[in-house]
């Protein structure tokens, strides 16, 4: 697990984070409770991102993509379109005209979790290659929802501490079921809900292939219907649409395009 451009300094303090989003309506004492008893370095890691003094923009769209990075892909022949799907889309990203109001979280997951980097600028964010992408392992998926859901949480709560405004947008892209998570689907979808009430908060989930009913698994998982897509073909070109899609969708997400606790990819 590695986190690029994270702040130095003392790690942020999680659980009063927490207890700040619960005050704040952002979580339940019970989705606080759920987080707090589940606390590692990786959340530590994805909670972390740019210093508060050096954030210039007075309104942050908080952007974090998860990227499935088990043996399917791998055995798929697919680890060389998600790269270069993935590049696209960092270059999409920063050639909009929100690019600066855009802070960018970046994890893979397979059996483990692992945090490329934190908030950082998209001039910062890492572009996947053969040394920081390769499919191995199992499909963490609730345990990876969970803990990214957990790190935004946190950092958001320490930008609106600081008096920035922010609105978060996360997004899976997976092409299999969850295999080997501590976590289940509802303790996804109780987090999901949380958020989606707070109206701060915008859930997408891209499934990738037809051998998994991804739709059920997204909706067991809390994402609105809005928030679903699915690529059919678990092809190169199929990757490289999905990227670009989800590129446009968190380009209208830091718009205000997007209804506030709706889907990532409708109203």
């Amino acid at each position: 697990m590695t986190s690029k451009a994270s702040p130095p300094g003392k790690a942020p303090d999680l659980n009063s984070l927490f207890s700040g989003a619960v005050d704040d309506g952002v979580l339940s004492a019970q989705s606080a409770s759920l987080l707090s008893g589940h606390l590692g370095s990786v959340v530590v890691a994805g909670a972390s991102g740019q210093n508060l003094e050096t954030i210039e923009s007075s309104d942050v769209t908080l952007v974090t993509l998860l990227i499935d990075a088990s043996s399917s892909i791998a055995g798929s022949k697919l680890e060389g379109a998600v790269r270069k799907g993935q590049n696209t889309m960092v270059d999409a990203l920063s050639a909009s005209a929100e690019a600066d109001s855009i802070l960018l979280a970046q994890w893979s997951f397979n059996h483990d979790r692992k945090v490329l980097h934190s908030y950082i600028p998209l001039s910062d964010a890492s572009r996947l290659d053969s040394k920081n992408y390769k499919g191995s392992g199992a499909t963490s998926l609730y345990d990876t929802w969970c803990d990214a859901l957990a790190a935004n949480v946190a950092y958001a709560q320490l930008l609106r501490d600081g008096g920035t405004p922010c609105r978060s947008a996360v997004v899976v892209i997976t092409d299999g079921a969850d295999c080997g998570s501590s976590r289940k689907a509802r303790d996804c979808a109780q987090l999901s809900r949380d958020l989606l009430a707070s109206e701060q908060f915008v859930l997408g989930f891209v499934g990738v292939g037809k051998a998994t009913n991804f739709k059920r698994i997204a909706r067991d998982m809390g994402v609105p219907d809005a928030g679903i897509a699915v690529a059919n073909a678990a092809t190169p070109k199929a990757l490289r649409d999905v990227f670009q899609m989800v590129s446009r969708s968190a380009i209208r997400v830091s718009q205000r395009r997007v209804q506030p606790g709706g889907g990532f990819f409708g109203p």
